[in-house]
């Protein structure tokens, strides 16, 4: 990209990363980073987790520091809120300008979305599932505060190994210490399997229909469940 990319154009990349760091010494490119290093022009200098209410971070920048509440749970919404911060400096943002939009920053329905009822929290991250952005799902969930839920059903189009795709995501929910997987859908009984071979212990349940489950969740769910 950047081999192209016109003369003294700006680059924004992640400092973090060994290969895109290289950037820096190019001479035909005004380049950025951003990062949690603090050889990073743009970096995080403390990260507080607030659970699924998000983070909160203050960043550095080159025209002075700023805090943030960042809405939207997950470390790599702060990578996120670091390159938008780069964007908006070399857009000619001000500080205040660039922490309101952090602030403002809201998911849409599918994605990330969290909402907050009278007995739960829930994040709605049900768009077109795929093993990484369920891995990724329960990465965010791991960060919640109180019990843990995954309600988690098949994945499609993931042809000829899909089996084992779904059983890597339950070892993978095994690992971050979900207190209760219920998994509903023919595919999603592997999501079970490969939680129980890797944590025996875990409370996992499978369910083969919708209808199924949600006879069963006011049984199963508690009062103040992250979901």
């Amino acid at each position: 990209i950047f081999d192209f990319a016109a003369e003294g154009a700006k680059a924004i990349v992640n400092g973090d990363d060994d290969k895109l760091r290289t950037l820096k010494s190019r001479e035909d490119l005004d380049c950025t980073t951003f990062g949690m290093e603090k050889t990073n022009d743009v970096y995080a200098r403390t990260v507080e987790n607030l659970g699924l209410d998000g983070l909160k971070c203050n960043i550095s920048t080159p025209a002075g520091d700023f805090s943030a509440h960042i809405h939207i749970p997950g470390m790599h919404m702060v990578y996120n809120a670091l390159a938008g911060t780069c964007v908006g400096l070399a857009c000619g943002l001000t500080l205040k300008e660039i922490k309101t939009g952090i602030e403002k920053a809201e998911t849409i329905s599918g994605r990330n979305h969290l909402i907050h009822t009278e007995n739960y929290t829930i994040m709605d991250d049900c768009y077109n599932a795929n093993p990484m952005s369920m891995k990724a799902s329960l990465d965010v969930l791991a960060t919640a505060l109180g019990r843990k839920v995954a309600i988690l059903g098949d994945m499609g189009e993931l042809g000829a190994n899909e089996r084992a795709l779904h059983y890597t995501v339950g070892e993978h929910a095994a690992k971050k210490n979900i207190d209760l997987l219920l998994c509903v859908g023919t595919l999603s009984e592997e999501i079970a399997k490969g939680a129980k071979a890797k944590n025996p212990s875990m409370n996992a349940c499978v369910f083969t229909t919708k209808e199924e489950l949600l006879e069963k969740l006011p049984e199963l769910l508690l009062k103040g469940d992250s979901i």
